[in-house]
């Protein structure tokens, strides 16, 4: 089936392209199949993500590479994990091929994704090399200190971003930064010049094992690191004031950092292993490049090599001892394109080592659906995803991949535990971290340093205590890291956190093996489902328990709320609110349910908050009621999930009835129905494109929920047509199909497919014709005979048609005669209609009785023929054929 597109041109003339299935795109095919071939303009193109659907393969992806190549057009990227499809610069005209393609599932935009940070002047390096000693860890190498960086408008963030060179002179202008410091040659990458997503260049990451068994496991004391810089400093105490240490038992031996950033300079002394192991070489290790250009994965901007200073450097990371590997998706001027971080997350799926966290201080401007489903993709491989906020003072929901409910978004603030004034804040930030005047590692030389802020600067702390905790836990996965971390996070410790617009009031910290002293259970509550029946006041109330047991060795004081998040309130109480727990016992929380001053079916949440005075400091949970009608007493979530549909109107005319819309269109002739839908469990909404009509032949033009008081009583009724031809066929079959994996109950559960049909038995349609009249453009059909010949054609046999069913118009004492069946037919009817020899002028022929078929339906309405007498004699030698063919009716 060929996809149309129409398109106005500069001239006022409209042009339908058409495309089939095997579209080429070098050439178009016009809806009236005249090829004329035309090599698509190469002159104006952007940058798309074209996604694939499910079902196609890297060699589909190959084919439409091939094709748009032929044109002069090379894909970018080719991506088989993440996600199927590839990046390219598209025409106009290609970007419609693309779309129309029934293999292609959606076409992005490609996004630009720029870093989240905002730098102050770099230092000037020392050749000072750092060092860790047992107890204490070794203090930071000796560096002159850098001026810090202001907090910056959203505006000027926004502007560092667009124009990397106005941010930061360090990275203008490095040379200026280590004047008297000779850069180390970087490591040896091997490198191909045009990414190709899949391709291990120099990596080991061969497999999903973990990497560098020679130091995981690595006996964990308690170190501490003295005169630590403010980041490190606030992460092991959960208030001010700080007290220049640094603690840590685990160094995150073991556990694999992907950096998705501008490269890391791996020679970078803060990169060594811990002198205590007596291991050689980097610990940051060349993964892979996006970019194509002869920097490989070495880092030509900083940004990277901050970021993972602050992840896993030996004085100024978090994670000493983790493993860094070097994903390049970001140029040196400190932005790409969403296709080149998702080439990258491509050639993480294919090579990653568990246990893993990826580390993406990085942001698209605008959402990006294809950058989200990559960045789950990986999620899904159990790889954590740290991810920076962004630095627009605005809802992180609004921007991907922050936005991604699965990843840990990370906002930034300062060291008086305030929220930066440029962070991005809302409901998918996850907690803050120190994000503003951070030292860390700079690209310019082995020992360089820079000072910078910014929301990248807060994401490496997350990625590095997410290194923690996975070396002593490898095999966690990442919903499990990520709700480790936020539990253990202090909770109202910033200023300014925007709580009223949804972001959560808490602040990073590495103490994750401290055991909880309240155990809270269930961890989630499940829904409590309620009956309504006749009346809401007799439905019973129903109750919910929260268990909170003591493990600890002293008594735990508690504070509990439960807040209705829609209209309604008033339906859920909570006791006790306040108390304590002693040690070694349990207190059950009680939650009453109450829908007796409802008014109607629906599904009621409420958001239940659980503070402490022990660990966990606080736990949130969300209450549910399920209102149900009292026919769905049975329908829990085990039961067999059915559907039901019955027509009760299917009839060949258009039901006078003032609940029945009106029309937009009323040209062309339909079968109309009305069809009732029940499931067996209740479903909140029913959307159409869950609904096929004889094969998405039918239009549906109403659809509405049946359930008495509300909508979920499982009923539904449609009204809808499908087009009416009695010409071909004496039946219409209406079918109607439920998609049952586009249905969900409020459970979540699909339904399975299921379709019905009723069939319409057609009433006789007639057409009377005038085979033996020319045509006149300015009078219609003319004649000059006074005695006129006419054909009436029914779709099927007829009784009771007779000459006194017809009138005449016009001419007074007009007559029919000779009403008979034509030879060898028994629907095409020949009759007379004898006019008044001195009348020229308008007639019209009405059918004004009514005939039945052979099951008694009566006929639908003949439309009138009219035509005029002329008094002038007609050409002579002109024949007019009959073709008798229902189906194509016409005069020749």
């Amino acid at each position: 089936m060929k996809r149309c597109m129409l398109y106005s041109t500069f001239s006022g003339v409209f042009l339908l392209l058409c495309a089939s299935p095997t579209f080429s795109y070098g050439d178009f095919r016009s809806s009236s199949s005249r090829r004329f071939s035309r090599k698509l303009r190469q002159d104006t193109t952007s940058p798309y993500l074209v996604q694939l659907k499910a079902g196609n393969g890297a060699s589909d992806v190959n084919t439409l590479c091939t094709q748009l190549a032929a044109a002069g057009t090379s894909c970018t990227y080719k991506y088989s994990s993440v996600l199927m499809g590839f990046a390219a610069e598209l025409t106009s005209d290609q970007y419609t091929a693309m779309v129309a393609d029934t293999k292609v599932q959606e076409v992005y935009a490609d996004t630009t994704v720029t870093h989240q940070q905002v730098s102050s002047p770099t230092t000037s390096p020392t050749a000072s090399t750092a060092t860790n000693t047992a107890t204490p860890a070794a203090t930071p190498a000796t560096t002159t200190t850098s001026s810090t960086a202001t907090s910056a408008t959203p505006e000027a963030s926004t502007a560092a971003t667009a124009t990397p060179e106005a941010s930061t002179a360090a990275t203008a202008s490095p040379e200026a930064a280590t004047a008297a410091t000779t850069t180390a040659s970087p490591a040896a990458d091997t490198t191909s010049t045009i990414p190709s997503v899949g391709t291990v260049a120099n990596s080991s990451a061969a497999s999903n094992t973990t990497a560098n068994s020679t130091v995981a496991n690595h006996p964990t004391v308690l170190t501490t690191q003295q005169s630590a810089d403010w980041d490190l400093d606030i992460l092991d105490q959960p208030s001010l004031p700080l007290d220049g240490k640094y603690e840590y038992t685990n160094n995150g031996a073991g556990v694999n950092v992907y950096v998705l950033d501008t490269g890391i300079r791996k020679t970078h002394t803060q990169f060594l292993y811990d002198p205590s192991l007596n291991i050689p070489g980097t610990r940051a290790l060349h993964g892979w490049s996006a970019i194509g250009d002869s920097s490989n994965s070495d880092d030509c901007l900083g940004h990277g090599t901050h970021v993972s200073g602050s992840i896993g450097g030996l004085t100024y990371g978090v994670a000493k001892n983790a493993t860094l590997w070097a994903v390049r998706v970001i140029d040196c001027d400190g932005s790409a394109q969403s296709s080149a971080v998702i080439a990258g997350l491509d050639w993480l799926a294919q090579n990653y080592k568990l246990p893993a966290v990826a580390s993406m201080s990085l942001g698209s401007d605008s959402p990006n659906q294809a950058l989200d489903d990559a960045v789950t993709a990986i999620i899904n491989l159990g790889i954590t995803a740290v991810i920076a906020a962004g630095n627009y003072n605005q809802d992180a929901c609004q921007l991907s991949p922050a936005r991604l409910p699965a990843g840990i978004t990370v906002a930034a603030s300062d060291k008086t535990d305030t929220r930066w004034t440029s962070s991005n804040y809302g409901s998918c930030v996850d907690l803050y971290a120190p994000g503003v005047a951070v030292l860390s590692a700079m690209d310019t030389s082995d020992t360089a340093t820079m000072t910078a802020s910014g929301t990248s600067m807060a994401c490496p702390h997350v990625s590095g205590v997410a290194a923690l905790y996975l070396q002593s836990n490898p095999t966690a996965q990442p919903n499990e890291v990520a709700s480790t971390i936020v539990e253990t996070a202090v909770t109202g410790q910033i200023h300014s956190a925007q709580e009223s617009l949804g972001t959560p009031n808490k602040f990073l910290q590495t103490y994750l093996d401290t055991a909880p002293t309240l155990t809270i259970s269930p961890d989630a509550l499940d829904p409590v489902v309620l009956f309504a029946g006749a009346s809401f006041a007799s439905a019973a109330a129903s109750t919910q328990t929260i268990t909170l047991a003591n493990t600890g060795d002293s008594s735990v004081q508690f504070n509990v709320s439960a807040t209705p998040t829609g209209l309604f309130g008033g339906w859920i109480t909570v006791a006790p609110t306040t108390g304590s727990v002693a040690a070694g016992q349990s207190v059950s929380l009680v939650l009453t349910f109450d829908i007796t001053q409802n008014t109607f079916q629906t599904v009621l949440q409420a958001a239940v908050l659980i503070t402490t005075s022990g660990r966990p400091a606080a736990k949130s949970m969300t209450a549910s009621a399920y209102v149900f009608c009292a026919g769905l007493q049975n329908a829990l979530p085990g039961a067999t999930h059915s559907t039901s549909i019955s027509f009760p109107l299917v009839q060949d005319t258009r039901p006078i009835t003032a609940d029945w819309p009106a029309l937009a269109d009323t040209n062309g002739s339909w079968v109309y129905f009305d069809a009732q839908i029940q499931f067996s469990h209740p479903v909140g909404t029913l959307a159409t494109s869950a609904l096929e009509i004889n094969d998405g032949q039918g239009v549906i033009e109403a659809l509405n929920n049946t359930g008495a008081n509300g909508d979920l009583c499982g009923g539904f009724t449609i009204r809808a047509r499908v087009p009416f031809s009695p010409w071909d066929t004496l039946q219409t079959t209406v079918g109607l199909t439920v998609q049952g994996a586009e249905v969900t109950d409020v459970y979540g559960i699909a339904f399975p497919t299921y379709t019905n049909t009723s069939t319409l038995d057609h009433r006789p349609v007639g057409q009377m014709f005038s085979p033996y009249m020319p045509y006149s453009g300015q009078q219609g059909l003319v004649t000059n005979d006074q005695n006129v010949v006419l054909l009436l054609v029914f779709s099927e046999p007829v009784n009771g048609l007779t000459a006194s069913s017809f009138s005449i118009s016009g001419p007074s004492g007009a007559t029919v005669s000779g009403l008979k069946l034509l030879r060898g037919t028994n629907t095409y009817y020949h009759f007379t209609v004898n006019l008044p020899g001195t009348y020229y002028d308008a007639v019209t022929v009405n059918l004004q009785g009514t005939v039945r078929d052979t099951a008694g339906k009566v006929n639908l309405a003949v439309s009138p023929l009219s035509f005029t007498r002329v008094a002038y004699p007609l050409l002579s030698g002109t024949s007019y054929e009959v073709i008798k063919s229902p189906g194509l009716l016409t005069l020749t």
